[in-house]
């Protein structure tokens, strides 16, 4: 992987905060994935984060457990209607807590009050969101992707959208 000088300019300025929240808008194909990347590698490898959830759009799922895993060695599990109904069947408690590291889809979060409740009670150390410009909000009305994002946000120590 050949990293461009901005990725790590992004990912030092972010990781030195002592709370890290930030929007990472560069445009398409510059590598915003990657400085995620970068950002979560270095707080999980400094103890500042130790669980993260990654909220996704559902086609990339797939694509984000690769990139973490090939380019950070970070072992993500993807938590998905199919995985959590097998946890509720074998094991009680919360599925979110099931891993430190979570990649889930914006609509498996969203589709269901008690897995958002559930989302939201795992205690998040660092969320990040891909595609955050699709939450959909306005003056008059924000979507319900949106809100449950927000209220995620607003437990999670860190974000990076």
């Amino acid at each position: 992987m050949q990293l461009l000088p901005h990725q790590f300019y992004i990912a030092r300025q972010v990781t030195r905060r002592p709370v890290p929240r930030v929007l990472l808008a560069d445009e398409v194909g510059l590598g915003k994935t990657v400085e995620a990347g970068l950002i979560m590698h270095q707080l999980l490898c400094s103890g500042r984060a130790k669980r993260v959830l990654v909220v996704v759009p559902d086609s990339l799922v797939h694509q984000w457990l690769v990139e973490m895993l090939r380019r950070f060695n970070l072992r993500f599990s993807i938590l998905d209607p199919l995985r959590c109904t097998a946890l509720e069947m074998t094991e009680e408690g919360n599925p979110f807590e099931s891993a430190q590291l979570v990649i889930c889809s914006l609509s498996f979060l969203t589709g269901d009050d008690d897995r958002r409740r559930a989302a939201l009670e795992a205690g998040w150390d660092l969320m990040v969101v891909d595609e955050a410009h699709h939450l959909g909000w306005s003056e008059e009305a924000a979507s319900h992707s949106y809100l449950a994002i927000e209220a995620l946000a607003r437990r999670c120590r860190g974000c990076c959208c």
